[in-house]
C-alpha cells in the first residue's frame, strides 16, 4: 500500500507527435494538460512544473522537455510524474520499460498513467499489464510507420518529390511542393562540377577547388545542421560523387537512394542502385544526358594507386581477358618489365577456368596508342575541329554570366554597408549592431569575391587555349598523337580492351568507328 497523505511534488508530462495530431482534438496538448491538472487538484498534490514535448515522436526519449524533467528528478524537485496514458510517456517498449521498472523505482519516483490505471505506488493488475501495453504502443508505432512509408513509396513511384530539402541545384516549386524547379545560383555550380570532372579533374580536386573558391557547400546553401560540423564550408569527395551519380540532374527524379535503419533508429543506410526509384522527365534538367553518361563512364574505370603513390596502371579496370571476360591483373617480372595476366587463371589455375596467356604491359599500351592514332587520322577532320574549338566558348560565357550575377550581389552588399554606416551616424543603428551586421556582410562579400576570383582563374585557363591558332593547332596535334594519354582520357574513349590468347588486342570504343 502507498501513503496518499505523503507530499507529492508533481511533474506533468505532455507529449504530442505529428502523427497524433491527426487523431483530433482529444489528443491535443491543451486537453492533456486540463485533464491531468484537474486530476492533480482533486488529489490535493502540488504541481511543480509542466513539461511539454509538442511534435516529438514517442519512439525515442531524446526530447528536450523530457530531459529537463529527468534533470528535475535528479535535483529532487519532483517525486511524481503523471501522463494522460502510457503512450504519452513513450511508444518504445524497451525504453518505456526501463523508466517504469528501473529508473523511477531507483529514484523513488511515483508514476501514474491515468487512463491506463497505472500507478507504480499501488498494488493493482494494471501495473502488471504495463509491459503488454508498452508492447502494444510499440506495435502501433510500427504500424503507423509502415503506413507512412507505404504512402511515401507510392508518391515516389508517381514521380512526386517527397524530401524535406530539394537536391542541390534545385528548389521546390512554391505552387507544387512535389515538383522541382531549377535554382540558378547552385545549378551553375552543378554544371561546373560536371564540366571539371569530364575535363579531367578528380573528385577530390574538384572538392578542393570549390572549397578554395569559397563556394558554399550544399548543406550551407540549404541552411542544414551539417554546416555546424568541424570542417565548415569544406566540400568533400563524397558530396561530389553524390552529385555526379544523381540522375535527378538529367530530369529524372531519383529517390530511395537511402533509408532509415528502422522506425526507431534515425541513422540511414545507402541503398544499391537497383533499389533506387527513378521516374523520367519529371522536371527541367541541369545536365545533358550525354555529359551525365560520360561522367558515369569515367567513374566506372577505377583509379588504383600504388602504395608509394605512383600513378595507377594505364589499363587498370579497362583490360579484360578475351577468353573468360575477367579482369587482367599485373605481374611484375623486373623493375622495367610488367605483364598483363588473366586474374582468373592466376588465382584458380588448377581449376582450368582459363589459360595462362599474358602480354607485356608496354606492348599492349603501344598497340592501343597506335590504334587510337590510326582511328583519329581516319575519322577526325582537323580543320573542322579547329574551327569548332575556337567557337566552343560555352563554359566561358556561362562563367561570365555567373560573374555578372556575383558582381550584382557585391554591389548590393556595398550599398547595404554604405546605408548601414549612414544609419549608424544618424543614430538609427547602435554601434554594437553596426559592428555585428557589418561583420556579417563583409564576410559575405569576401565569400563572393573568392568565387569571382575562382571563376576568373578558370576563364583564364580556358582563354590560354584560345589565344591564337598556333597554340590550338599544337595542342590538337599533341592530343591526336596520344603521346601522353592518361587514364581519364582513355576511359572517355575506350569501354574495354580484350587481351586474347593469340596475342591480339580487341578495342571496344565508346563511339562508333
Amino acid at each position: 500500500m502507498y501513503d496518499n497523505c505523503k507530499k507529492f511534488n508533481v511533474g506533468i508530462y505532455l507529449r504530442l507527435s505529428q502523427e497524433d495530431e491527426k487523431h483530433g482534438q482529444s489528443e491535443s496538448i491543451g486537453n492533456q494538460k486540463d485533464f491531468i491538472t484537474c486530476y492533480v487538484i482533486e488529489q490535493g498534490w502540488n504541481i511543480v512544473d509542466v513539461y511539454i514535448d509538442d511534435g516529438f515522436s514517442g519512439l525515442n526519449f531524446d526530447r528536450p522537455d523530457f530531459k529537463r524533467m529527468v534533470s528535475d528528478i535528479e535535483a529532487g524537485r519532483i517525486n511524481l510524474v503523471i501522463t494522460k496514458d502510457l503512450s504519452r510517456l513513450g511508444r518504445d517498449y524497451i525504453d518505456t520499460g526501463y523508466y517504469l521498472e528501473r529508473y523511477f523505482p531507483q529514484k523513488n519516483v511515483r508514476y501514474i498513467a491515468i487512463n491506463d490505471g497505472i500507478d507504480t505506488f499501488a498494488q493493482n493488475g494494471n501495473n502488471d499489464m504495463s509491459p503488454f501495453k508498452a508492447v502494444i504502443n510499440d506495435m502501433y508505432a510500427k504500424d503507423i510507420s509502415n503506413k507512412v512509408r507505404t504512402a511515401l513509396h507510392t508518391k515516389k513511384l508517381k514521380g512526386e518529390f517527397i524530401g524535406s530539402v530539394a537536391p542541390y541545384g534545385y528548389k521546390k516549386d512554391p505552387n507544387n511542393k512535389g515538383k522541382l524547379i531549377i535554382e540558378e545560383e547552385t545549378a551553375s555550380i552543378v554544371k561546373r562540377i560536371f564540366s571539371m570532372f569530364i575535363a579531367g579533374d578528380t573528385k577530390l580536386g574538384i572538392a578542393n577547388k570549390l572549397s578554395s573558391y569559397g563556394v558554399p557547400t550544399p548543406s550551407q546553401s540549404k541552411n542544414l545542421k551539417a554546416t555546424q560540423q568541424r570542417n565548415k564550408g569544406v566540400w568533400s569527395e563524397v558530396t561530389i560523387t553524390r552529385i555526379l551519380t544523381n540522375p535527378t540532374y538529367i530530369g529524372n527524379l531519383t529517390q530511395n537512394r537511402g533509408r532509415k535503419v528502422n522506425y526507431k533508429v534515425d541513422s540511414r543506410i545507402n541503398l544499391p542502385y537497383a533499389e533506387w526509384i527513378i521516374v523520367e522527365n519529371t522536371h527541367e534538367p541541369i545536365i545533358s544526358k550525354e555529359d551525365f553518361d560520360m561522367a558515369r563512364r569515367i567513374m566506372a574505370k577505377k583509379n588504383y594507386v600504388y602504395k608509394d603513390n605512383k600513378p595507377a596502371h594505364l589499363l587498370t579496370g579497362i583490360a579484360k581477358c578475351g577468353s573468360c571476360g575477367g579482369s587482367m591483373t599485373f605481374a611484375k617480372e623486373s623493375p622495367t618489365r610488367t605483364y598483363l595476366v588473366c586474374y582468373t587463371w592466376r588465382k584458380h589455375a588448377k581449376l582450368g577456368l582459363c589459360t595462362s596467356h599474358s602480354m607485356r604491359e608496354s606492348y599492349a599500351e603501344q598497340q592501343i596508342i597506335e590504334t587510337l592514332r590510326e582511328t583519329a587520322t581516319k575519322h577526325i577532320n582537323k580543320a573542322k575541329l579547329l574551327a569548332g574549338a575556337q567557337k566552343d566558348n560555352s563554359y566561358v560565357i556561362s562563367a561570365q554570366r555567373e560573374i555578372a550575377e556575383l558582381d550584382r550581389q557585391l554591389e548590393q552588399i556595398k550599398d547595404i554597408i554604405s546605408n548601414l554606416y549612414k544609419d549608424k551616424v544618424k543614430g538609427i543603428v547602435s554601434e554594437l549592431d553596426y559592428m555585428e551586421m557589418s561583420k556579417k556582410f563583409n564576410s559575405e562579400r569576401e565569400n563572393l569575391v573568392n568565387q569571382v576570383n575562382g571563376l576568373q582563374t578558370e576563364i583564364a585557363r580556358h582563354g590560354e587555349m584560345n589565344d591564337n591558332q598556333t597554340i590550338i593547332e599544337n595542342a590538337l596535334e599533341r592530343f591526336l598523337s596520344f603521346e601522353n594519354i592518361d587514364r581519364q582520357t582513355l576511359a572517355i574513349l575506350v569501354n574495354k580492351i580484350e587481351i586474347c590468347k593469340d596475342k591480339k588486342i580487341k578495342i571496344h570504343f565508346n563511339f562508333h568507328v
